[in-house]
């Protein structure tokens, strides 16, 4: 997995744990609540599988012995683009505030339905400036937005959300997620997961969310 995509399957990852932890996304400035707290996290490539029980080796040579629970939480994430993104999108974007006093998106990750209203808002992260809004798109509109990389596809975006509205701005360096529901017959030897989990008496751990990457 190349640097850039782990840096997305990890901010998905929080994403995630913060939806599971009902924190709406929000890293509170002060005293934050840890979403991943009682939970070991895990990473790599699926060796071996049967039933509900897995095994993962990481990178770094570990070993974790995984089994799912009766209703897993398995996630697909996938490279999308902006042309993904479409009025109507239940999304979470992560944007930083710029000197020209508008929000952009460094990243969008796009959720299924099942998932639209979790986590719903407009938030505070720990980064100065930063924010995380999740929301549904009302409009968008194609546009030029600067970026480092200077072309292609950008789009401005209006997310509502209950209480409020965010304009967001996508520029060609936003990374772009799309989210799809996935199943425990998808995680087989050789794929490649991220995850966290609840450590059990047996020293096996019970998967809380799990998500695929390519």
């Amino acid at each position: 997995m190349s640097l850039k995509a782990k840096v997305a399957a990890r901010g998905l990852l929080l994403t995630v744990a913060c939806l599971a932890a009902g924190t709406g996304l929000a890293l509170a400035q002060s005293a934050p609540a840890n979403p991943f707290a009682g939970m070991v996290r895990f990473g790599g490539t699926v060796a071996s599988a049967s039933g509900s029980n897995f095994v993962v080796h990481g990178q770094d040579g570990s070993v974790m012995k995984l089994t799912f629970p009766d209703k897993p939480n398995i996630m697909v994430s996938n490279k999308g683009t902006v042309a993904d993104l479409g009025a109507g999108k239940f999304v979470g974007c992560t944007a930083v505030k710029r000197a020209d006093n508008l929000l952009h998106a460094t990243e969008c990750h796009i959720f299924p339905e099942s998932m639209r209203g979790m986590g719903e808002g407009h938030n505070p992260m720990g980064p100065p400036n930063t924010t995380m809004t999740n929301g549904n798109v009302a409009t968008i509109a194609d546009g030029k937005v600067a970026s480092a990389s200077g072309s292609g596809a950008s789009a401005t975006l209006n997310v509502t959300y209950k209480g409020g509205q965010q304009t967001i701005q996508v520029g060609p360096d936003t990374e772009i997620t799309q989210i799809d529901a996935g199943t425990p017959a998808m995680v087989k030897p050789g794929a490649k997961v991220m995850g966290a989990a609840k450590p059990t008496a047996d020293g096996t751990a019970e998967v809380a969310f799990l998500s695929l990457t390519p």
